[in-house]
């Protein structure tokens, strides 16, 4: 990356360009218009093929902003696919910043986690077995990512619904038919733990 000279390309943050971020295998380049896009997209094309390294064009894909012109970007003479969301290390992303989707994600992964050790769970009668297994398969699925929400009172509400549900599910317990309140479920889990 460095051989390729692009000091000066990418888009300006704090008096200094960003053309590009990389994670293992995968590489994000960041560009203020589409034809220093095509530049870039092609130039590493090119260095990448001088080292051995083919891109997959079918997993390469394009993601614009609203300011930014109709213009195609061609990778070696192939139109890349332009997408309004991409969803990277189990993150959407996308450029209208709705986290909806993104609770929505996390809570079908909860449930399908919960799904998944139901038959564990139900074998399971030990309250401090069965609150460590969920501890370690449901919540992970369902927090994954949620640091780099924002922290709204919406947000917040959605996922202490979720949750409680979850706990419900896992102790066995209708609060309408014991008669237990919404706020005194996560005690009796936290007496388990």
């Amino acid at each position: 990356m460095s051989e390729l000279g692009w000091e000066g390309k990418g888009y300006l943050i704090d008096g200094k360009h960003t053309s590009n971020l990389r994670l293992a295998d995968d590489t994000v380049l960041v560009a203020d218009n589409k034809a220093g896009m095509e530049i870039m997209i092609n130039e590493i094309n090119v260095a990448g093929l001088k080292t051995g390294l083919e891109m997959n064009t079918s997993a390469t894909q394009l993601m614009v902003n609203q300011w930014c012109d109709a213009e195609e970007v061609n990778l070696a003479g192939n139109i890349i696919q332009q997408v309004h969301s991409y969803v990277y290390l189990r993150r959407e992303l996308k450029m209208m910043n709705k986290i909806a989707p993104e609770i929505s994600r996390g809570r079908r992964a909860a449930w399908a986690a919960s799904g998944s050790i139901r038959e564990v769970k139900d074998q399971i009668k030990d309250p401090d077995r069965r609150v460590c297994t969920f501890n370690a398969s449901v919540l992970p699925p369902k927090c994954f990512a949620t640091e780099t929400w924002p922290d709204n009172e919406t947000i917040s509400g959605s996922m202490r619904t979720t949750h409680r549900a979850l706990e419900r599910c896992l102790l066995k317990t209708n609060r309408y038919n014991n008669g237990i309140k919404a706020s005194e479920v996560p005690i009796y889990v936290r007496n388990l733990d």
